[in-house]
């Protein structure tokens, strides 16, 4: 059992070093980030400014700049995506080889998931803070709030993964799954909070978006930090085990039939 968490930890090493090797990359993309905020921080104060208002929904237009500021930069670093990596296995070959190896697959994957959002993370907190810092002040922490986003952004993560895994599994039938990957992001986009906050849609729709699998991602952990709720935070816990529990079961039962599909056919 410990050489099995040892081969895993290694696997998470060599993904850290190879972050950090590449460091101009990950400051272009925290770069993409920033400007992002600007834009946002642009955008809301106007829309606030046109509706004369301070507050919609309890939120001012710093609250929403930190929010998608946030959001946009916990999503950002779990980039590359599984799902885009495992097509490339597919369509390079590479994969017949990689699920015959002495090691989880899935596991694996996980592993190399985690090595590379950790330096990402770093990365494009330092960055993004600094901006929404400088373009609308400061974000007013307390413990409950830190110590909420940092659990719902690990189950972010996890979930996240289950997702992508699930979707680049549909490559063993389909072998190119980016139109797969464009409807998953569209849904993060608009239901995620990625460029709007659920705080701002009506009751009804954002009722129906927060028991989403996207709302309950990476917007949670930034609605959380920004807005100390005890009561969303443990509707969003519960959204995510809920989630996780029905995308491990769809990401299993995929592997397994795509490894059947890759034996029966000589893979």
């Amino acid at each position: 059992m410990e050489n099995r968490v040892r081969k895993y930890l290694s696997v998470a090493k060599i993904s850290v070093t190879e972050r950090f090797h590449h460091s101009s990359n990950l400051i272009g993309r925290a770069m993409v980030v920033v400007f992002r905020i600007w834009i946002f921080a642009t955008l809301y104060r106007a829309t606030y400014h046109s509706v004369g208002a301070t507050m919609i929904n309890g939120i001012d237009v710093a609250g929403v700049v930190w929010m998608l500021a946030l959001t946009q930069l916990f999503r950002q670093s779990a980039w590359p995506s599984v799902s885009s990596l495992i097509d490339e296995e597919v369509k390079s070959g590479a994969l017949a080889y990689s699920i015959n190896r002495p090691y989880s697959y899935q596991l694996f994957h996980f592993a190399s998931y985690a090595g590379r959002t950790g330096p990402n993370l770093l990365v494009n907190v330092a960055t993004a803070s600094l901006a929404a810092f400088v373009f609308v002040g400061p974000l007013h922490l307390t413990i409950a709030s830190v110590l909420a986003a940092i659990v719902l952004l690990a189950m972010s993560y996890i979930l996240d993964f289950l997702f992508n895994f699930s979707i680049g599994m549909l490559a063993f039938w389909v072998e190119d799954t980016s139109a797969f990957q464009w409807i998953y992001f569209k849904g993060q986009l608009i239901f995620g909070g990625l460029i709007l906050p659920l705080t701002l849609f009506p009751a009804g729709l954002r009722a129906v978006g927060e028991r989403l699998p996207f709302a309950a991602m990476y917007y949670s952990a930034s609605r959380l930090l920004v807005q100390f709720d005890e009561k969303l935070f443990e509707q969003y816990l519960l959204t995510q085990c809920v989630w996780i529990a029905i995308a491990s079961a769809i990401a299993i039962m995929l592997f397994r039939k795509g490894v059947r599909n890759v034996e029966l056919n000589g893979g």
